[in-house]
């Protein structure tokens, strides 16, 4: 992609034409500013030095546009011509265009992907965008906009009749939106107002119809994609052109309707997945394809190479799933990469050298197939073009996906040699468990939501975290800083000097509330009027049970189990399952630990275990949970073996996920008595332990009566129920606003269950993301929850605000919640403004 640099005397103004750039864009273009000087006292002027920083800032070998406001600004960037190497200042062009129309103009053109050429040509051509506008001739060295009456449509072309419904009509950003709209497309599109007809792929030429709220425009395409770029412009009108109604053309506020610093760019994110605040250098997590595969012993060359059409096979599946996923989650745009990945897995130069090394030289399928990715990418990467030097990184991500496939060995996880902010498109559990909490400082992805196994993850380690970010840090290399709040889902590139200097103030302060609150951990949480409300730990492995227990943990709420068969080739057979299970106990001397059975499927799939889910179009929906583990009884008895041999050395709870109805749970009490009957004849000491379930399904919500008369405790996981009650998958970010824990209607499934648990005299805890929020601690105070379960890190300050309840005051704000129509009206409530 093309890079913009900004050259101006003011910092001010240059970090104001970037927001305004970025608004257009959406953050998608690398753009630096060059402004100003480092002199308090006189900061006005430019600075060569500072010009080739950020050339080589944006440079990502698409070439770099440079415009100037005055003119030492230009002899500036003259200057920073000369300190670039030869090979970088040879793609840089200086433009003379006016600044902010032609910043605006050459932003739109290279988000879609257009070259130099064309870039610089869009910025040139908006001084005489402006002077038509305003009636004056354009200057000598402008061309006039290419405004020409109106033709009849040409024979075999398509047209889009349609009344503009913007207030203000096609300004600045609705124009920027036809453009990127049509960026997929190759059909030649025209906007036509009137007796005039302009190009519909250029915002200057789009500006010189004036085009106002209400006019009659027509769009003209011609072209194998006509229909499609007409559809795709259609769409764009029903939605406003983007615009929101009666406040179109304003300015977009920051993230959370916070100001941006003074002369910052308004910070942009997605979804607050991890509390706390980082800043750091970034690190992109890719696969890697950094050496070849062990020497092995090739078979006859038709099993090597019906190994390969496996593997290949199995990689086609899996693209067409992340395909699925990415159209869900981000748009069919963002998703095309994985087709294009599936072409490359069938590109006759690839598949077919790699068979033909098999048939040939008799190589192993590994050998065979690392060295022609191995070998394809190197020519890539030696192209002079940056756009076809990337498609290096797609071949090794495909190259990768298949050699991990043949090898069957786990996907690598992120590896960091120095502090830093991790980005990645996704990061699933195995990922998160490659992790040194010492080295990631924060981490941002493309996908996912607040209640993301990673997210979870994040929150249990401490590491500040933000998801489904979407595109936003999609440009940002290796090395470039990014700032993120975990809290608040803002993310910063690049910040400005005076933005570090705000994001590490808050950051320190986090960190002081963070050490202030664990120094008082240990106390209970008891209410202002004498409430005792248990606060325990969600754990991952016995290893997160030490620093629960320093950060105040009365015991261990929720043992997720399914983290000890992850990322292996085989599941932990019944002496490692029992270790575990009494190492987590032995850490907690004396408290209480709820251990939950195997929980796979839907997000965690383990692929050893085989593909269950074949065939499900929705996993979620599908064999997951208590419902797997029925499917495979000797897996399932055999953690519950582990379970009881565990319980004969300390107590332990058990909790079954994902139970429906009293069946299920008659069902998973009957194997549990199958195993013990198994150690009693086997002579093998067992103990006992409490049963009890999760309660993450509406049917479990509405027997619940029935099943508490079964039951020795409830925990109510708010994460699954709210997707259920909500019908809103909760690893999409683009309906994460609407699977939310605190919408009423998840709300009453809440009070219900802790109803039914009264009423059988048993005790009900809430172990889902929800619980350690502590905005929404007094709400759950006022339902009545016995006990509250958390990630360790969030103990503490939950512990705080527990202790600042008054039980009567908190079940009036609980019944005021209960009467809200939806989540945001209950969070205005939370904050006091309800």
């Amino acid at each position: 992609m093309v890079g913009i640099v900004v050259v101006t005397h003011s910092a001010v103004l240059g970090q104001g034409v970037k927001e305004l750039a970025d608004q257009m864009t959406q953050g998608r273009v690398p753009l630096a500013v060059a402004g100003g000087i480092d002199d308090p006292e006189h900061p006005i002027g430019t600075d060569p030095v500072r010009v080739m920083a950020a050339i080589e800032e944006v440079q990502q070998g698409d070439g770099v546009l440079v415009l100037m406001d005055l003119g030492s600004a230009l002899m500036s960037a003259e200057t920073a011509l000369d300190l670039l190497p030869p090979e970088v200042a040879a793609q840089v062009r200086l433009c003379a265009a006016p600044l902010v129309e032609g910043v605006m103009a050459a932003a739109v053109q290279a988000s879609i992907g257009a070259d130099l050429d064309t870039v610089a040509r869009e910025a040139e051509s908006a001084l005489a965008v402006k002077a038509e506008l305003l009636g004056m001739a354009p200057p000598q060295s402008e061309p006039a906009p290419d405004a020409t009456p109106a033709a009849p449509a040409t024979a075999g072309g398509q047209e889009l009749t349609l009344m503009v419904p913007n207030r203000l009509g096609l300004h600045a950003r609705p124009a920027a939106r036809i453009v990127t709209a049509l960026g997929p497309f190759v059909a030649e599109v025209q906007l036509v107002r009137g007796d005039r007809v302009v190009s519909a792929r250029s915002v200057n030429r789009i500006a010189t119809l004036a085009v106002r709220g209400g006019d009659t425009v027509t769009f003209r395409a011609t072209g194998a994609d006509a229909a499609q770029a007409l559809k795709a412009l259609a769409d764009l009108a029903a939605e406003n052109f983007g615009d929101l109604p009666d406040v179109v053309g304003t300015s977009a506020p920051a993230a959370q309707g916070k100001p941006a610093a003074a002369g910052a760019p308004v910070a942009r994110g997605g979804v607050p997945a991890s509390p706390g605040i980082a800043m750091g250098p970034a690190v992109w997590h890719r696969p890697e394809f950094d050496a070849p595969p062990p020497s092995l012993v090739a078979g006859d060359p038709d099993s090597e190479a019906a190994r390969l059409e496996a593997a290949l096979d199995a990689a086609r599946k899996e693209l067409a799933a992340l395909e699925r996923r990415t159209a869900a989650m981000a748009g069919k745009q963002e998703a095309e990469i994985f087709v294009m990945h599936r072409l490359l897995l069938d590109d006759a130069t690839i598949a077919g050298d790699a068979r033909q090394r098999i048939a040939e030289r008799h190589e192993p399928a590994e050998a065979a197939w690392y060295a022609v990715i191995d070998q394809a990418a190197e020519s890539f990467r030696q192209l002079p073009e940056g756009y076809m030097r990337e498609r290096a990184a797609d071949l090794v991500d495909v190259g990768a996906r298949v050699l991990r496939l043949l090898t069957g060995a786990p996907p690598s996880g992120p590896r960091l040699d120095r502090p830093s902010v991790l980005l990645a498109a996704d990061l699933g559990p195995s990922d998160m468990a490659h992790l040194d909490p010492a080295l990631v400082l924060g981490i941002v992805t493309a996908q996912g939501g607040a209640t993301s196994h990673a997210a979870i993850l994040a929150r249990s380690m401490g590491i500040p975290a933000v998801a489904g970010a979407g595109a936003l840090a999609a440009n940002v290399a290796d090395g470039v800083t990014v700032a993120l709040d975990g809290s608040t889902g803002e993310v910063w590139i690049a910040p400005a000097p005076d933005v570090r200097a705000s994001i590490e103030s808050r950051r320190a302060a986090w960190l002081a509330a963070r050490e202030a609150a664990l120094a008082g951990a240990a106390r209970p949480a008891v209410t202002t009027d004498g409430r005792h409300v248990h606060v325990h730990a969600n754990i991952g492995s016995p290893a997160d049970a030490p620093p629960a227990l320093k950060n105040g943990a009365e015991g261990v709420g929720l043992f997720r189990t399914e983290f000890l068969f992850l990322d292996r080739a085989a599941a932990p057979d019944e002496e490692e399952q029992r270790a575990a299970y009494v190492a987590a106990a032995v850490a907690m001397p004396g408290l209480p630990v709820v251990v939950r059975t195997l929980d796979i499927g839907g997000d965690k799939p383990v692929p050893y275990l085989g593909d269950f889910a074949a065939g499900e179009d929705n996993p979620f929906l599908g064999l997951r949970g208590i419902r797997f583990c029925l499917a495979r009884r000797e897996l399932f008895l055999t953690q519950l073996r582990a379970l009881l041999r565990a319980a004969a050395e300390h107590p332990l709870r058990v909790m079954f996920p994902m139970v429906a109805h009293p069946g299920e749970l008659a069902a998973a009490k009957a194997m549990l008595e199958e195993a013990r009957a198994a150690l009693t004849t086997q002579g093998l000491p067992h103990g006992p332990v409490e049963v009890g379930i999760m309660v993450e399904v509406p049917a479990a919500v509405a027997l619940a009566d029935q099943l508490a008369r079964e039951s020795a405790f409830f925990s109510i996981g708010t994460n699954d129920l709210a997707q259920y009650v909500m019908a809103a998958d909760r690893g999409n970010a683009a309906v994460a606003d609407l699977s939310d824990a605190l919408h009423p209607a998840v709300l009453r499934m809440v009070r219900d269950t802790v109803a039914a648990g009264n009423a059988a005299g048993i005790p009900v805890a809430m172990c889902g993301e929800l619980a350690g929020s502590a905005e929404a601690i007094p709400l759950l105070v006022g339902l009545g929850l016995d006990e509250l379960s958390m990630n360790g890190p969030a103990i503490p300050r939950a512990k705080d605000v527990v202790r600042g309840c008054d039980m009567a005051a908190c079940a009036a704000l609980a019944e005021r919640a209960l009467e809200l129509p939806d989540a945001a009206a209950v969070r205005r409530l939370l904050k006091g403004g309800g």
